[in-house]
């Protein structure tokens, strides 16, 4: 891909040393980092790439750095078409065979929540026999929002796993690297429509009117607390320790 050439060229371009410049330089360089590691075959790698050069051009934007920027938003344009290639890839994955289609029915679906359901055709109605997205790790819950094309946005310090389709984010916050537990924290602002319940009951399992802001809910490794946002213009819910 000619994207790093064309991000680490930006560094040419960079004049002045006021705040808003140092700040472009620094959000400038942190793409490129993203950039240079990037897996051009990952959804993730790439998705990841494209945030932090939209972070570097809303700095130099402010900067008014427009040399930088244009070369910015030219990298980010080449990798998101590619992203966008690798989504609609993914979009016409192979159907089961009849007899992965069989296991399903008798064994139920490991890969997304139980308590829910879906049907694929040819099939009878497949349940969800997975763990609820309180309970995911890190890995589960990777493949799972990837497997339903959610932009996926991941780091180490701390870490975390963003997940966002149009206005529905889920963030789940971990304790260490590689968890084998569930999030210590899962926030989610649910599309407009879905009451802060509703959201909370869809990645629980729980009973929808057992639900209250500052009460708890049930996970495999015990009551979390559970604290509803409505001061905000998007509604939040947190559950576990997420802190403030």
């Amino acid at each position: 891909m000619r994207t790093l050439a064309v991000v680490a060229a930006t560094g040419l371009l960079l004049g002045g040393c006021s705040e808003q410049s140092r700040l472009c330089r620094s959000e400038r360089d942190r793409a490129q980092e993203v950039v240079k590691g990037l897996d051009s075959k990952s959804t993730t790698s790439l998705a990841n790439a494209v945030q932090a050069l939209e972070s570097a051009i809303s700095a130099c934007e402010k900067a008014s750095m427009g040399a930088d920027r244009e070369k910015l938003v030219q990298a980010k344009n080449e990798i998101g078409a590619h992203l966008a290639l690798l989504e609609k890839r993914a979009k016409r994955k192979k159907a089961p065979s009849k007899d992965e289609l069989a296991r399903l029915e008798r064994e139920g679906d490991r890969t997304c929540p139980k308590g829910q359901g879906y049907k694929q055709a040819g099939a009878k109605e497949i349940k969800c026999t997975g763990p609820q997205l309180v309970d995911m790790t890190m890995s589960a819950a990777d493949e799972y929002f990837t497997s339903r094309h959610y932009r996926i946005t991941k780091s180490d310090a701390p870490p975390r796993l963003r997940a966002e389709q149009g206005a529905e984010v889920y963030v789940f916050t971990y304790d260490k690297p590689n968890d084998s537990a569930g999030p210590k924290c899962l926030e989610l602002y649910p599309i407009p429509g879905v009451t802060l319940p509703e959201a909370v009951g869809r990645a629980t399992g729980a009973r929808l009117e057992k639900l209250k802001n500052g009460g708890t809910v049930k996970a495999e490794r015990g009551e979390l607390a559970l604290a509803f946002d409505e001061t905000n213009q998007k509604l939040a819910a947190k559950i576990g320790s997420c802190g403030g």
